[in-house]
């Protein structure tokens, strides 16, 4: 898809969503259906961009820092403030992955999604990582670590797509 193309798709996407959600009363279904409309138009978005550019998301990290503060407060401690004795950590990384079939990995995610009560979620799957991010947006993969001794401090994450993994790429390329 073009970046034009995709463009118009995500700008009728937004219009429809403006329309709907301006109204008084709002169907839950309907406007799960208009957000998931807009999130799915923006990954596509974002994938034409990715696809003509190279360019990563322009939404990847939009709404980082909100996000973090919702958390934080939401934490294990309350009111967001962490003991002053506490040890911190951060884990960073990288992992890449090769989809081979679409399909099933589409499957697997809607599954997840539907286990994890967020299958409305799976609604309009287009691209592998649009669906990675839908199922860690929607699971919490260290969740089981806060039964032992550690609070969650926040999150900071991307997925995008990429033109080589870290298998396929060169020493040189790996430290550009």
């Amino acid at each position: 898809m073009s970046i034009p193309a995709a463009l118009n798709e995500l700008v009728a996407a937004l219009t429809e969503h403006a329309e709907v959600m301006s109204g008084e009363e709002v169907a839950p279904q309907r406007a799960v259906d208009v957000i998931e409309r807009v999130r799915a138009a923006a990954a596509r978005y974002s994938d034409a961009t990715f696809e003509s550019s190279g360019w990563g998301s322009p939404f990847s990290d939009l709404f980082d820092g909100e996000e973090q503060v919702e958390d934080t407060e939401e934490n294990e401690f309350g009111d967001g403030s962490v003991p002053g004795d506490a040890e911190r950590i951060s884990i960073t990384g990288r992992w890449d992955f090769v989809v081979t079939d679409q399909e099933a990995w589409f499957a697997h995610v809607a599954q997840g999604l539907d286990a994890l009560g967020a299958g409305d979620c799976a609604v309009e799957l287009n691209s592998a990582a649009q669906a990675m991010h839908e199922l860690l947006a929607h699971d919490a993969p260290f969740h089981s670590y806060t039964r032992h001794g550690l609070a969650d401090g926040g999150q900071d994450w991307v997925i995008e797509q990429i033109p080589k993994t870290l298998s396929e790429a060169s020493d040189e390329e790996h430290r550009a």
